[in-house]
């Protein structure tokens, strides 16, 4: 499997299946008991607000952490303050690869190999 490539800025909406591109961290989540204990590269989620200075994703497993709620991505801003032509964190991807990394979190398995 390749690397998953940037979401351009202009396909984003809400709903979309999307993958996240950073490294793996536990920084914002905040219960314990939640499964999976961290938010993974590659780790599946939805767009939930697609406010593009903030946008939001529920990501499998962790919709009730603030790495779903409070914490928002967005492009890199280009000359003049206009949003760039990727959001960097965030990678589009297929519902079909949106449903098999779901599985592999389900199963307790990172999402990516």
């Amino acid at each position: 499997m390749g690397e998953d490539e940037p979401i351009a800025t202009t396909r984003v909406r809400r709903g979309m299946p999307v993958a996240y591109r950073g490294p793996d961290t536990d920084r914002d989540i905040l219960n314990p008991e939640t499964e999976p204990p961290m938010l993974f590269h590659g780790h599946p989620g939805r767009i939930a607000s697609p406010a593009v200075q903030h946008i939001l994703v529920d990501w499998v497993g962790l919709e009730d952490e603030p790495a779903s709620f409070a914490v928002g991505y967005c492009p890199r801003t280009i000359d003049g303050g206009w949003a760039g032509p990727v959001v960097p964190a965030l990678a589009e991807i297929s519902e079909e690869e949106y449903l098999l990394r779901k599985q592999r979190i389900d199963n307790g398995e990172r999402p990516v190999p």
